[in-house]
């Protein structure tokens, strides 16, 4: 055996041995939910609550129920074992400021998307590469409500996105060639929302939040999608019980449907008020996913959803947790808002 050939099968077994999920070269779109332990646990049905400060994010029109000034802060770890990528993230998942000036809201926040972990390896025997390659992506937004009429309310948001990927691996042409890369991609997004509630148990609203294309060095693609959302939500006489759907229309590396479903109990009784959540939703694509830029097919399928938490009120102090669980991710969601 030639000296190139063994240090090109040296250098692939390594390869394959960093990352048994080696495969054909992929853009990765990361899992994106909406921010908060309250909509984690509610299954992401949120865009017709939206009365706490992630509406900054999941759509800002609600932010005019809120009354007084909110600090929000939310704690995440999330793990998903995909089959083409790997997720571990924990730490600050979410942070916002919020701002009632009588008919109108103002938030500032910030948010942390995605923490992948990716490998791929192109089919070609001399110019192939085989990359470990890391995603991190942030986003940094400004929104704001007005309150048209007692039943109306609107919303605009601007969002910046920042993403980074490194890389370390090997390149076979001309010479097999160890190679580490560090980029870093900004991008403009627009979120906008309407809040309508039609009596005083129904609500009905949309949003739209743009995603963001991220182009990195050695042919790396990083997709956030950008979602139009709608639902619906009903709450008892007395507000003791909420129901709440939401269905998501995503176009990214493909177009998909998700639909939500979730539900809450309040007990208004005691102090502090107590609130149970659960919900279930759908995932068409599983998870953080990878696509063949080839073939165009998804590397995870469709799972179903989960979750469950619980939240505690006080006069000034908010602080709910929320748990989502599927057949390939984990999430698990703390968050404290203060009231001033």
């Amino acid at each position: 055996m030639r000296p190139r050939q063994l240090i090109r099968r040296v250098a692939v077994c390594i390869g394959l041995l960093v990352s048994p999920l080696a495969r054909a070269q992929t853009q990765i779109e990361p899992l994106v939910v909406n921010p908060g332990a309250r909509s984690l646990a509610l299954g992401g049905a949120f865009v017709a609550v939206a009365d706490d400060a992630t509406a900054a994010y999941a759509n800002p029109s609600g932010l005019v129920q809120l009354l007084r000034p909110e600090i929000s802060v939310e704690l995440r770890t999330w793990s998903d074992d995909g089959e083409a990528v790997t997720s571990d993230l924990s730490g600050i998942g979410f942070a916002s400021f919020v701002l009632p000036l009588q008919r109108w809201s103002l938030a500032i926040y910030g948010q942390t998307l995605a923490s992948v972990e990716a490998a791929g390896s192109s089919s070609g025997e001399d110019s192939g590469f085989i990359p470990i390659s890391t995603l991190t992506i942030a986003s940094f937004g400004m929104s704001a409500a007005l309150r048209v009429n007692d039943a109306l309310s609107l919303g605009l948001g601007a969002a910046a996105f920042a993403g980074r990927s490194t890389a370390i691996g090997v390149d076979f042409s001309p010479v097999p060639t160890f190679y580490s890369t560090d980029d870093t991609s900004t991008e403009a997004g627009v979120i906008v929302g309407a809040l309508w509630n039609l009596t005083e148990a129904w609500a009905v609203a949309g949003s739209y939040r743009s995603g963001a294309d991220f182009r990195f060095s050695r042919g790396r693609q990083a997709t956030v999608p950008d979602i139009l959302a709608a639902g619906a939500r009903w709450r008892s006489a007395g507000g003791h019980a909420t129901v709440a759907f939401e269905v998501e229309r995503l176009s990214g590396i493909d177009d998909r449907t998700r639909f939500h479903l979730g539900g809450e109990w309040a007990f208004l009784s005691v102090r502090p008020l107590i609130g149970l959540r659960a919900g279930v939703w759908h995932d068409p694509t599983g998870g953080d996913g990878s696509v063949d830029i080839e073939t165009g097919s998804w590397a995870n399928g469709g799972v179903m959803h989960v979750s469950a938490g619980i939240g505690a009120a006080f006069r000034q102090f908010q602080i709910d947790v929320g748990v989502d669980s599927s057949e390939q991710t984990t999430i698990a969601s703390v968050s404290a808002i203060f009231t001033f």
